[in-house]
């Protein structure tokens, strides 16, 4: 076995890997870059939007309510140092989505999930607070997709273009069945 697929199969045995990929029509099993990026393994469906009323539409109609200041809050300066706790009072921002908070650690429609929203992609997690998936996970993912099959979104397929996602643009041979 070639050194990516030991990286690849290294938290999950491929059977398993090929049956959550069955299993899940939106949600992608990601495996982390790992080393210093310090990222975990993960499952991901991400939406597509090109403007902040598109993402506001997504976040409507996926039940979240996001937090919109009216002004900028107090965001970090460039040259000065902080402390852990001086830093957790800054809120993150959404990219050009004047003054929309980062959702984060949230729940939608009753799932803990990690979202995020950058470069045109709204991104959800459904093992938030985890470095590796679990059957926990994807029965969350199949729930939420129970509900997202009802709603008019675009879908980013892999969540992001790399490798790591377990997709049918990287690895075909895992939604046939033999």
């Amino acid at each position: 076995m070639d050194r990516w697929k030991q990286y690849l199969f290294g938290q999950h045995p491929e059977s398993e890997l090929r049956s959550w990929a069955l299993r899940l029509k939106y949600f992608r099993y990601f495996r982390a870059h790992g080393g210093h990026a310090n990222d975990g393994d993960s499952l991901d469906v991400a939406f597509s939007y090109s403007s902040t009323d598109e993402l506001l539409n997504i976040f409507n109609e996926i039940g979240y309510k996001p937090l919109i200041y009216s002004k900028i809050p107090p965001q970090p300066v460039a040259v000065v140092s902080y402390t852990g706790d001086e830093w957790s009072k800054f809120s993150s921002l959404i990219p050009n989505a004047q003054w929309i908070k980062q959702p984060g650690h949230c729940e939608i429609l009753g799932v803990r999930v990690f979202f995020w929203c950058e470069n045109g992609s709204a991104r959800i997690s459904t093992n938030p607070a985890s470095y590796i998936v679990n059957n926990e996970h994807v029965l969350a993912a199949e729930a939420l997709e129970l509900e997202f099959k009802k709603l008019n979104l675009t879908y980013i397929d892999p969540p992001r273009d790399t490798k790591n996602y377990i997709c049918p643009k990287y690895y075909p041979e895992f939604y046939s069945v033999t």
